[in-house]
């Protein structure tokens, strides 16, 4: 069976994601009045599900790390076993920008996303 396709598919699910973590700023309260509420729980519960499944990937990863539920299987399917750094230590923006020939590294990314994530927080907290 050709795995590719399925990959495919994977890789891109995770674009809803990324359009809605970083659309949404774009989105006017007067539009979206609940918008700063709505965008802080996405990102909470997007964070939150990539530390839960850190977790459980603990016992094969040997390191805590933030993982995405839908990385794993994507990476799995690849070829990397979960605990290959190349299965957990791997981001879908970095990946989606390198095919436009656009390099961001791994970590470049991850501060993108936290720097994100304290503007919402502090959105909400005022």
């Amino acid at each position: 069976m050709k795995k590719s396709w399925l990959i495919e598919l994977i890789f891109w699910l995770h674009l809803p994601i990324v359009i809605i973590w970083f659309g949404t700023f774009l989105i006017p309260l007067s539009v979206f009045p609940g918008r700063i509420t709505f965008h802080f729980w996405f990102m909470a519960i997007v964070l939150l599900s990539q530390i839960v499944w850190g977790m459980m990937l603990y016992p094969k990863t040997k390191s805590f790390e933030m993982i995405c539920p839908l990385t794993t299987p994507m990476q799995y399917l690849r070829g990397y076993e979960i605990k290959d750094k190349r299965n957990y230590n791997h981001s879908f923006i970095a990946e989606l920008l390198d095919r436009f020939n656009i390099k961001m590294s791994f970590n470049a990314v991850n501060i993108l996303l936290w720097v994100t994530f304290a503007i919402v927080i502090i959105q909400y907290l005022s």
